[in-house]
């Protein structure tokens, strides 16, 4: 190993602010954890490059795993990807956000160089274990943050927030200058001097500061228009006098997202005032803020504990029922279940969407079905019948009480509040062998509105439907057959059409809606399916997602086999008969060829819960019997 060279003086630019080398090679000589009550735990770093060493550096939370799994031990010669220094109480701090390991530590074995302590009073070189043995701990004169006070909310990636006096430091090695328009950082005294509650925040209020609690931290999202295309983020703070939104876009993201952490108490300045658009904003505050080229955030390092945790005025399930339409309210409740994550396509963008949803019961016994989209539907799979409290949920009043999610809205699961633990100790012992009532009508067992359940008899009767709105029901059906023919139709690859195309036998597709040929199309599905119980039978046809759920797979793999292996998709379709489902059906009266006939159409699909579905045949029998 005596061949490793290190990125000598990096140290030095790091302290003096100058700009940095691209992936810089540094050595870790120790670390040192640093416990936070109701937070996630981090790494303060003894770093090298050969001839400076340094321990007031820290390791962003989300890289802890390299710790955990002995990827990082004293020693270990690693490469910086990226990393941001920030001036705080006067001292520099680095912290290490992206890394590559060039050498482990136990390789290595030895510290590289004479490397000398920065700074005019030389800190001393560790000599203790820090963790397990494996390294030691460095000096206790760094500033250590004062550990978060609030409930288990999901965190950020790193610990320390970014200020207008920072350097950042991308993958790509080319480092992310300030604006010129950028002002010095405020000092302590200024900050300290000029704080401000939420509440008396206004547009006339110049170069104040606030103190608040991040309690909520949305997704990044993107946008395309005419205009050009970017991204951003928002997030929700407060303190003991109200909340607030603030909203960071493009440069902003890049600077602020990773940096910012749920749960953690922030100064925060320079920043403008605009009045709140209530439309994405479910603070009660007239005014929210938007990230500028100078906005500094620094984090509070002394005690945080008179800054509020996130609070709740929690609404019970039953009582839903009496809450308007389009209002947002908060609610926690048990997940009795949930569905699989769908995709759909909006109406008003073409673009499509991740949603699932989760059936939420409490102690009123009564349960309601709330909507969750995007990543935060993607990465729900919790079979534990967690805890879920919800601030600010919409409320919608369509086929039934149901909530959803909001860009506002934050989801917390198992949260540290006597609600979730009263609700829990309830649910255990009698909750979960309770029959309860769904607000979102009697199809909770398969989702969607309230519909009423009908054997395929009577489903198959004559009768008036309207010719434009339709009948739904709910069955509990078993798949009996699938016609292959057009199963599988080749479709316009435009975001927002799914026309099917023409082939025109030249290697060239055309769609008529959109006027254009191309030689690319995407695959859709339009399943006819049959399905049966004990009284008889009927076709209904299943699009996309929910052809996507019967026959397990995507549309783009299926209209492979489709065209060119036929043997695999029969295979697939033999192997998707005689499931059972819980389904959600459309019957509607249309015209073909001059006859009136009743189609059938998927609205939900969700295979069947037997504990589930014998409750609801008890429920019946108790009706019938009263």
């Amino acid at each position: 190993m005596a061949n490793i060279q290190l990125t000598r003086g990096i140290i030095g630019k790091a302290m003096r602010d100058e700009e940095v080398p691209a992936q810089p090679i540094i050595q870790i000589l120790g670390f040192k954890k640093i416990s936070a009550q109701g937070g996630q735990d981090r790494y303060r770093l003894h770093v090298s490059d050969g001839e400076f060493s340094h321990s007031f550096a820290m390791l962003a939370t989300q890289l802890n795993h390299l710790v955990h799994d002995n990827v990082i031990e004293q020693f270990t010669v690693v490469k910086v990807e990226k990393m941001v220094c920030n001036t705080m109480n006067n001292k520099r701090i680095m912290i290490i956000l992206q890394l590559d390991v060039v050498a482990q530590g136990r390789d290595v074995g030895a510290k590289i160089g004479n490397p000398v302590s920065w700074g005019e009073t030389p800190h001393p070189e560790p000599t203790g274990n820090g963790t397990n043995g494996r390294s030691a701990p460095a000096p206790t004169a760094a500033p250590t943050p004062a550990p978060a006070k609030a409930m288990n909310a999901p965190s950020g990636s790193s610990f320390y927030g970014s200020n207008s006096n920072n350097k950042s430091m991308n993958g790509g090695g080319k480092p992310q200058q300030s604006p010129k328009s950028q002002r010095p950082p405020l000092s302590n005294q200024e900050l300290a001097g000029s704080v401000i509650p939420i509440r008396d925040i206004n547009p006339y209020a110049n170069r104040v500061t606030i103190r608040a609690r991040v309690v909520n931290k949305g997704e990044i999202k993107t946008w395309s228009n005419s205009r050009g295309e970017g991204k951003l983020f928002s997030m929700e703070m407060l303190d003991d006098s109200g909340e607030i939104r603030m909203t960071g876009f493009n440069q902003s993201v890049d600077q602020y997202y990773d940096m910012i952490e749920v749960n953690h108490v922030y100064y925060i300045s320079r920043f403008s005032v605009k009045n709140a658009n209530k439309s994405f904003n479910s603070t009660a505050h007239d005014y929210e803020l938007s990230f500028t080229n100078d906005t500094q955030v620094i984090p509070c390092l002394e005690d945080d504990s008179d800054v509020p945790t996130l609070s709740y005025n929690f609404v019970t399930i039953e009582n839903i029922e009496n809450v308007e339409a389009e209002k947002t309210i908060d609610v926690v409740g048990v997940c009795k279940h949930y569905s699989d994550c769908q995709t759909i396509v909006s109406r008003n963008t073409g673009k499509e969407l991740k949603k699932r949803e989760i059936t939420l019961i409490d102690q009123t016994c009564k349960e309601i079905n709330l909507t969750i989209w995007g990543k935060t539907a993607e990465d729900f799979c919790d079979d534990s019948q967690p805890i879920i409290a919800v601030k600010a949920a919409k409320v919608s009043d369509f086929n039934g009480k149901s909530l959803s999610l909001l860009q506002s809205s934050a989801l917390h699961i198992n949260p540290d509040i006597s609600e979730a633990h009263v609700l829990r100790g309830w649910f255990d012992k009698d909750g979960h062998s309770i029959i309860s009532q769904s607000l979102s009508g009697a199809g909770r067992v398969g989702g969607g509105g309230p519909a009423p359940f009908k054997l395929a008899a009577e489903a198959n009767e004559v009768t008036t439907v309207d010719m434009e709105k339709g009948d739904y029901f709910m069955s509990k059906v078993t798949l009996m057959a699938i016609k292959r023919d057009n199963a599988v139709y080749k479709a316009c690859n435009t975001d927002k059409c799914n026309k099917k195309v023409m082939d025109l036998g030249n290697g060239m597709y055309r769609c008529e809606k959109c006027s254009k040929e191309t030689p690319n199309y995407k695959s859709r599905l339009m399943l006819n399916c049959n399905f049966a119980d004990f009284t008889d039978n009927f076709w209904a046809t299943a699009f996309q997602d929910h052809g996507e759920s019967i026959l397990g797979d995507t549309s783009e793999k299926l209209g492979d086999m489709f065209d060119n292996r036929s043997d695999e998709f029969d295979a697939v379709i033999k192997e998707a008969l005689f499931s059972q489902y819980i389904i959600k059906f459309r019957s509607r009266m249309e015209n073909y060829n001059n006859e009136t006939r009743k189609k059938f159409t998927i609205v939900d699909l969700n295979k069947i819960n037997h504990a589930e579905y014998c409750k609801q045949l008890l429920a019946d029998i108790r009706e019938s019997s009263a």
